[in-house]
C-alpha cells in the first residue's frame, strides 16, 4: 500500500467564498455585542467559534488582501480576544476539574479563590480588548478582488499543511499516550481543518465527503479537547506544589486514561477502517509494514 494518500485539489469559487467571508465578519461583530452585554459560558464560547470561522477566511485570502490595514488590524484584535478568552476557558475548566475530585473543602476554597482573582482580572483585560475591537470599522472583500486561481492555491496549500500534521502526529499520539504536546496540536490541527472544509462543504461536488470530514474532524476534537483539559489542570496543579494537591492529581490522571482510552477506541474503530476519514486525515490505513 502506498506510504501517501492522493487528495484531489478543492475548487474554491470566489463568489461563495467572499460571501461566507461577509457572513463570518458579521458574525463576529454579532457576538461581540452579546460578549460586551456578558461574558458568561456561551457568549465567550460563541465569540472564540466565531473568531475561528475568520481566521479560516483570513488565512485562505491572497497575501494582497491579508495585507490591508483594515483587514488585518480586525483580525489581529480578534485574535487577541480570542487569546485571552482561551484562557478564561482554561481557568473555568481547570476549577471544574479540581472541584469534581477534590473533598477538601478547605484546599478547594483557596484554590478557587486564587482561580478567581486571576479570572476576574483576564476577563476585565478581555472587554478592554473587546472595547477597542468594537471600534474598528467592518473590513470589506469585494468579489473582483479574490482571483480563483489564487484562492484555490491558498486553500489547498494550508489544507495540505494541516493534514500533513495531522499524518505526522497520530502515529505519535496513538501509540504514546504521554506524548501531551502532540496530542495538543493534533487537536487544534483538526480544529483548524474543520473551519477550513466549512468554507468548501456547500459545494455540491463534494459528493457529501467534505461534510463527513467535517464531522469526523468534530470528533476528533472534542475527544482530544477532553484529554487537554486534564493535562492542562495536570499541570497547574504539579505548579502548585502542595501535598494535599497529590491526590486530586492522581484522580485526575485517572480520568485522563479513560479519556484517553476512548480517543483511542474511536481511532481504531472509526479513522483506521474508514476510507473517508483516512483520506481526510491525509494518512494511510495503518496496517502492519509486512501488508504493506
Amino acid at each position: 500500500m502506498s506510504g501517501k494518500p492522493v487528495r484531489q485539489p478543492v475548487n474554491v469559487n470566489p463568489k461563495d467564498f467572499v460571501n461566507i467571508c461577509e457572513r463570518n465578519i458579521s458574525r463576529v461583530s454579532n457576538k461581540l455585542d452579546d460578549y460586551l452585554t456578558s461574558q458568561d459560558e456561551k457568549n465567550i464560547h460563541d465569540i472564540r467559534t466565531s473568531i475561528r470561522r475568520l481566521d479560516a477566511c483570513y488565512k485562505t485570502l491572497p497575501k494582497k488582501l491579508r495585507k490591508r490595514k483594515q483587514m488585518k488590524k480586525f483580525v489581529k484584535k480578534s485574535k487577541d480576544l480570542f487569546k485571552i478568552n482561551s484562557q478564561v476557558r482554561d481557568f473555568d475548566i481547570i476549577t471544574e476539574l479540581i472541584g469534581k475530585n477534590n473533598t477538601d473543602h478547605g484546599s478547594r476554597n483557596r484554590l478557587d479563590l486564587n482561580f478567581e482573582n486571576r479570572r476576574a482580572q483576564k476577563l476585565e483585560n478581555a472587554k478592554v480588548i473587546a472595547v477597542g475591537l468594537r471600534k474598528l470599522p467592518l473590513p470589506k472583500v469585494k468579489k473582483r478582488s479574490v482571483p480563483k486561481a489564487k484562492l484555490t492555491k491558498g486553500f489547498n496549500k494550508l489544507i495540505s499543511k494541516f493534514a500533513g500534521r495531522i499524518q505526522l502526529n497520530l502515529p505519535l499520539v496513538t501509540t504514546d499516550p504521554d506524548k501531551v504536546a502532540e496530542l495538543h496540536e493534533l487537536r487544534k490541527d483538526c480544529k483548524k481543518s474543520r473551519y477550513l472544509l466549512e468554507l468548501v462543504s456547500h459545494d455540491k461536488s463534494s459528493d457529501n465527503i467534505i461534510p463527513k470530514m467535517e464531522e469526523e474532524l468534530q470528533n476528533m476534537q472534542d475527544l482530544l479537547g477532553a484529554i487537554h483539559d486534564c493535562d492542562a489542570t495536570i499541570a497547574y496543579l504539579k505548579r502548585q506544589r502542595r501535598q494535599k494537591t497529590n491526590e486530586i492529581i492522581e484522580d485526575i490522571i485517572q480520568e485522563r486514561k479513560k479519556r484517553y482510552e476512548n480517543f483511542l477506541v474511536h481511532f481504531k474503530s472509526n479513522i483506521m477502517n474508514n476510507k473517508h476519514s483516512s483520506f481526510m486525515l491525509g494518512i494511510p490505513k495503518m496496517l502492519p509494514s509486512s501488508e504493506r
